[in-house]
């Protein structure tokens, strides 16, 4: 084999390419899959990607875009629209365009040439999912995205949009993710949590596929030596591997050896002395150096060239090249051959790239600044895509060229509802303006439309800036219609912060009064609406809804308010067809924001009213639909949280807590991220999961230190910090959170659902607190009592959830007995709130103990037993068993083994201690708590009349028991 600077195969890998076959034969089979290829810089992400897909059987349509680090929050979108193109150069013009609407598609501004008709995200993304389905009817099909932590924030949000809907297609969803900081850590980082997808992680070659990496390049056997000390130097990333083989130091120790293969060697010993001398005298050098070292010996065109192509942050095609750089037609197909056939460039279809992200950074940062603007002015004359001439004329210094290219990106971002690129785009333009021009009016209006993508795309904390600077630069009395704008949309943002902003909504509407411009006051009416619905303050709601709900303009979000007011007032019907009313017209208009809030304010009015099915199928609606409108990091976050709450009432805990967790990935804003991690931290407190709950409840303390949330909200944190101090034991905490609570009590707009919840966990608390204390403490108890029943008086029992936390409290608070707990267990089953039901048949299997009702006891403690042990709820399964070991009710009480009495959990017991298992290993594997392993060991040491668990181990060998 000739010698090659870069091995010509993929070494190694074995298992990973396996892996990644395995998930292609599952999307074949019509069940589509997704692989993330994860590994540092250099590890061969790529290599196994190409190779993995050149292997696959059945002619899979194998379509591939990449991504750049260079300009990635600029244009949208990236990868995909290059997956298109590839689509449309194997497919050919007509088969693509048969697979596409008749009317035109919202594909078009991806494939030139399509007619393109009005469309929106949402369009957009059916379409992709469409179209690609569409395909896989006929052939399977393997998309491939490489580099997807470049990806703009628009591009990743279509990938999992892809990942999360392509679930009955033959399709292979694959990319390649570097480890490390980047900007779509976080979000991939949970998508590869999930179960469904395949993750891949490449590790370094060993020395021995070192030595078969190096053979494959050199096209012999390579040095045992040498090839031990690229090894160690390289850390077995291949891209380090191939950089030291071809620096000089190397093949000059490598040439040396060989001719002198016949002369007396040095002793092992003494050789590594010699490596280790030559290490301490000559400085180490690093990765960037090692690239350029290969990129300095390549001919003097071919070295001139590199750097053009990678100032372009992009593949670039040959007429552009021609046109940048110096060379003339022959000579840059001269030099491009070179780079070539020495594999610094991959050839694509679209053009050449540099063949590794690394390699173009050493070589981009190699130039000098004079050079490197010189090269990105001369892209900028010729390119014509906004964000890239955007890029390329800030990078050549010329701001008031790059100022409109920017502001023109921004613009296509917003029509292709990219809102994050939009905002980022506009945040450049900004950055740029005050080298351009000071005059301050036009950068007003940059600053709205910024502050118009914050809100769209849930980045409030900007938002809240660049709108106080806008405000800054007007003055009211001369544009008092575009000041109440600006207020009331900052308003929005910092209720979405920490619950406020109500002062900025008062303002804006006094600014435009009766008879001014009334369609506009409308607007600021329903957005004061809006935050009074958030405080809690009905009368407010009322007054605001129902004076814009006859603008047709308005009425949607003021029949949002309105749905609100009819929930308050106990009319769940009335409140659901505001709701749906809402979100018909909203869905018309186009007004995405409250298209998706009526749906999460109707999945919470059913979760309210005990239809939690319902409102968890909503939700989930919700989210998907958030996804397509670009709103998955506000909307979709409380929709997730609307969900989350939903599927834990009826015991989904795992699905519960996987969409907490994707949803918490989107980095939403603090308010929508604390609502989440209530739910988060209930379900880790009820599983006993103390390490991962106080560092959630952490997270819960500080927002209640460090904000003014509103009044749902400030309740719903207590209740869960209440409720988890109780779970884990600590009853000081419980109670010190509860006076906080008692202490100020709210008086205005009390939320009942919210109210209920504080109401049954001060009721657990205290009877906890009772039954743990002495009388000093039955005395707090019956105080703190008091006072909860005072504040539950308050609220009207008018839904079916309601009047099951009332029957809660009544059976907490007061005697519970057995009937009344009985009435509790059957008000939540019916409504399908299985932790709640399982609290209820305990409490009545000790009201019914205590009737001498032993065999009710029994048969409601396997019923709570059952669902404690699916819903995996350690507090409660250990409840659950001591009060059976207690009054002797364990379910397998009776007799196992006649000669010894043991029962049969006991002979369980013991058969899992005879082969060494400690205490915590038995409850594990017989999923019981410690505490009743130990009690259960005691007996049976007891009953065996033997005192060491060997002696026992040894009697349960020779008499076979358990």
């Amino acid at each position: 084999m000739p010698p090659t600077a870069v091995s010509p195969v993929l070494v190694g890998r074995t298992t990973e390419r396996a892996a990644i076959r395995a998930a292609y034969e599952r999307a074949r089979q019509g069940q589509a899959v997704t692989v993330l290829v994860s590994g540092e810089a250099g590890i061969g992400k790529s290599r196994l990607l190409a190779a993995a897909t050149a292997e696959l059987p059945g002619e899979p349509l194998v379509l591939t875009g990449g991504c750049l680090e260079v300009g990635a929050d600029a244009a949208p979108y990236v990868p995909f629209v290059a997956i298109l193109r590839d689509l449309l150069r194997q497919l050919g013009r007509d088969r693509v365009d048969a697979l596409l609407p008749l009317a035109g598609s919202a594909l078009a501004a991806w494939l030139p040439g399509l007619a393109a008709p009005a469309a929106d995200r949402t369009r957009l993304l059916e379409e992709l999912l469409t179209l690609v389905g569409r395909v896989a009817d006929s052939r399977p099909v393997v998309l491939a995205v490489e580099d997807l932590h470049w990806a703009d924030a628009s591009s990743r949000e279509v990938f999992v949009y892809l990942s999360r809907n392509l679930v009955d297609r033959s399709v292979l969803l694959l990319a390649t993710v570097r480890t490390g900081e980047h900007p779509g850590r976080q979000l991939l980082a949970e998508l590869g949590r999930r179960g469904d997808v395949v993750r891949v992680e490449l590790g370094p070659l060993g020395r021995p596929h070192v030595a078969e990496l190096l053979a494959a390049i050199g096209g012999r056997t390579p040095d045992p030596v040498r090839s031990s000390r690229i090894h160690r130097r390289s850390g077995g990333n291949p891209l380090f591997i191939e950089a030291l083989n071809a620096t000089e130091d190397f093949q000059g120790y490598d040439m040396a050896r060989l001719r002198n293969r016949s002369a007396p060697q040095p002793e092992p010993a003494a050789a590594h002395a010699d490596s280790d001398r030559c290490s301490r005298t000559r400085r180490l050098r690093d990765l960037r150096t090692l690239l350029l070292d290969r990129v300095s010996a390549l001919p003097e065109q071919a070295r001139a060239l590199l750097p053009v192509i990678a100032v372009a942050g992009t593949t670039v095609g040959d007429e552009l090249l021609l046109t940048v750089s110096d060379l003339s037609e022959d000579d840059l197909h001269r030099a491009l051959r070179a780079l070539v056939d020495q594999e610094q460039l991959a050839v694509r279809a679209d053009g050449y790239a540099i063949r590794h992200d690394l390699i173009r950074e050493a070589v981009y940062q190699a130039l000098l600044p004079h050079d490197r603007r010189r090269l990105h002015e001369r892209y900028a004359r010729v390119v014509t895509e906004p964000a890239a001439l955007a890029e390329h004329w800030t990078a050549a210094g010329k701001p008031e060229l790059a100022l409109p290219a920017a502001l023109r990106a921004a613009e296509l971002a917003r029509q292709q509802y990219a809102y994050d690129e939009q905002l980022n785009l506009l945040e450049r333009a900004l950055d740029l303006w005050p080298r351009v021009t000071t005059h301050p009016t036009a950068q007003v209006s940059v600053l709205e439309r910024a502050a118009v993508a914050c809100y769209a795309s849930g980045s409030s904390d900007k938002g809240v800036k660049h709108t106080t600077v806008a405000l800054d630069a007007l003055d009211a009395a001369a544009e008092p219609v575009r000041v109440a704008r600006l207020l009331e949309l900052r308003g929005r943002m910092r209720n979405r912060i920490d619950g406020g902003g109500r002062d900025d909504l008062e303002r804006a509407i006094a600014l435009v009064p009766p008879g001014v411009a009334d369609e506009v006051r409308a607007e600021m009416l329903a957005g004061l609406a809006f935050l009074a619905v958030t405080a809690g303050d009905v009368a407010a709601t009322r007054q605001a809804a129902e004076e814009a709900v006859a603008f047709e303009h308005v009425r949607a979000r003021a029949l949002l308010a309105l749905g609100f007011v009819a929930g308050s007032d106990g009319d769940v019907d009335a409140a659901l067809r505001h709701y749906g009313e809402s979100r018909r017209i909203a869905e018309k208009q186009g007004d995405h924001h409250t298209y998706l809030t009526s749906m999460q304010w109707e999945a919470s009015a059913l979760i309210r009213a005990g239809r939690s099915a319902e409102a968890a199928g909503l939700s989930r609606a919700g989210q998907l639909a958030a996804e397509r409108l670009g709103q998955g990091r506000s909307r979709g976050s409380m929709l997730a949280n609307c969900r989350a709450s939903a599927l834990i009432d009826l015991g989904g805990w795992d699905e519960a807590l996987e969409v907490i967790e994707d949803a918490l990935a989107d980095d939403p804003p603090w308010l929508y991220a604390t609502a989440l991690h209530c739910s988060q931290a209930l379900v880790t407190a009820w599983r006993g999961d103390r390490d991962a709950y106080a560092e959630i409840d952490d997270r819960l303390a500080a927002f209640a230190d460090n904000s003014r949330p509103r009044l749902e909200i400030t309740l719903l944190t207590a209740c869960v910090r209440i409720a988890g101090a109780v779970e884990l034991g600590d009853l000081d905490l419980a109670d010190r959170l509860l006076g906080e609570v008692l202490a100020d009590p709210p008086h205005r707009g009390l939320p009942a659902y919210e109210t209920m919840l504080i109401v049954v966990a001060g009721a657990r608390t205290q009877r906890a607190r009772s039954a743990a204390g002495g009388r000093h403490v039955a005395r707090e108890a019956d105080e703190r009592l008091a006072a909860l029943r005072a504040l539950a008086a308050r609220i009207p029992l008018d839904n079916r959830v309601l009047v099951a936390l009332r029957a809660t409290f009544e059976a907490l608070a007061g005697k519970g007995t057995l009937r009344e707990w009985d009435a509790v267990a059957d008000a939540w089953r019916e409504l399908g709130h299985v932790r709640d039901l399982a609290h209820a048949l305990t409490a009545g299997a000790e009201a019914a103990l205590a009737q001498s009702n032993r065999s009710g006891a029994r048969r409601r403690l396997r019923e709570a037993r059952s669902i404690a042990a699916d819903l995996r709820a350690a507090p409660l399964l250990s409840r659950i068993d001591c009060l059976a070991v207690r009054a002797r009710l364990d379910e397998q009480d009776e007799p196992a083994d006649p000669g010894f009495g043991l029962t049969r959990r006991e002979a369980q017991v013991l058969r899992v201690l005879a082969n060494g298992r400690s205490n915590a290993e038995i409850a594990v594997e017989l999923f019981i708590s410690t505490n009743t392993v130990a009690s259960h060991v005691q007996r049976i040491l007891t009953k065996l009349s033997v005192s060491t668990r060997t002696e026992a181990a040894a009697l349960a060998h020779r008499h076979a028991l358990g």
